[in-house]
């Protein structure tokens, strides 16, 4: 390269080069762009500078960028602090120079562990050679509520399917379900407790106060927010919402496993009509739901992959299930 790459945090004085870069890179898509989303997605404030977006720069452009969203891991009750990385992308005459790795190292260098999710299967290829590993993480799963979706995942159009309801859920929309569960505040419930199902075994995102109050609460047209709901008499919870065609159900607790057909029959007597499927990550057996809904299983589990250097927190670490919910990331904002 004729230039040196520099890696640098964007603050207000790069807005107006990342904003060129993301323009390019992504389009007019406003939220990849725009000072006030960059900000709140990163969890940063703005008009300062934010060391959770790091940017490549070679002279006065803005080459690439990597998002570091801060959050907080839970081992055996020890709380570290932690980030996700995502939305990593370098422009694409720069490629292939080393530029990717530059804004990782840059990334570790910030917090004693990076956590990534889903990655493609070749960024995954690349990051386990750089040393990152896996965890064993939960199953993914939807359910249909019209019978041309799952043909149009595979590439197969039949127009006449797309608003055939799905059949085995004629029963599901009974005004009855409206009734069962009530609203309670997402933000004053300690999930630690309410979710996780197995500690001991089990690592997961610390949703304190300040992580809780971000993730859960809607911003501006960008994002809705979470919403949570009580099965009335009983212990069973869920948290979600729409976005798009999709209802995401964030996470679960069920006090029965029948309990899952209620919190989707109150779920279908509340969305709006264009909702397509609903999805969540399970947590739970496998055919805990399977077998009792029409659920989609997707074929691949959700990989969940981590960078440290600390030989301690790697140890404690090794053979964990990370508990994995759609709130634990950005994924979806």
């Amino acid at each position: 390269m004729k230039s040196e790459v520099v890696i640098k945090n964007y603050g207000p004085a790069l807005e107006k080069k990342h904003y060129e870069f993301a323009t390019k890179m992504y389009g007019k898509r406003r939220k990849r762009r725009n000072p006030d989303y960059l900000y709140w997605k990163f969890r940063g404030q703005p008009n300062t500078e934010l060391p959770s977006l790091k940017l490549a720069l070679i002279g006065d452009e803005v080459v690439g960028q990597l998002g570091l969203i801060p959050c907080k891991l839970n081992i055996g009750n020890e709380i570290i602090d932690t980030q996700w990385a995502c939305d990593l992308i370098v422009d694409l005459d720069y490629r292939g120079k080393g530029i990717a790795k530059l804004l990782y190292d840059a990334a570790h260098q910030q917090k004693q562990i990076t956590l990534g999710s889903d990655p493609s299967p070749s960024a995954e290829i690349s990051m386990l050679r750089a040393g990152y590993k896996k965890l064993k993480s939960s199953n993914k799963q939807f359910i249909p509520i019209y019978l041309g979706l799952p043909l149009r995942m595979k590439g197969i159009k039949v127009k006449a399917l797309d608003k055939f309801r799905n059949p085995f859920l004629k029963t599901y929309s009974k005004s009855k379900y409206k009734r069962q569960f009530k609203e309670i505040n997402i933000i004053n419930t300690n999930h630690n407790i309410t979710f996780q199902l197995d500690r001991a075994n089990q690592v997961f995102i610390e949703r304190d106060l300040s992580f809780k109050t971000w993730r859960f609460s809607p911003f501006k047209d960008y994002y809705p927010g979470v919403k949570m709901f009580n099965l009335n008499d009983t212990k069973t919870y869920y948290s979600g919402y729409y976005l798009g065609n999709t209802y995401f159900i964030t996470d679960f607790f069920l006090e029965k496993e029948n309990h899952f057909q209620n919190i989707t029959n109150h779920i279908l007597g509340n969305i709006p009509k264009n909702i397509e499927r609903i999805r969540f990550q399970n947590n739970t057996n496998d055919q805990l739901l399977g077998l009792k809904l029409t659920t989609i299983k997707y074929r691949t589990y959700t990989s969940i992959i981590y960078y440290t250097k600390n030989s301690e927190i790697e140890n404690k670490l090794r053979d964990k299930y990370f508990y994995y919910t759609h709130h634990d990331t950005d994924e979806n904002i």
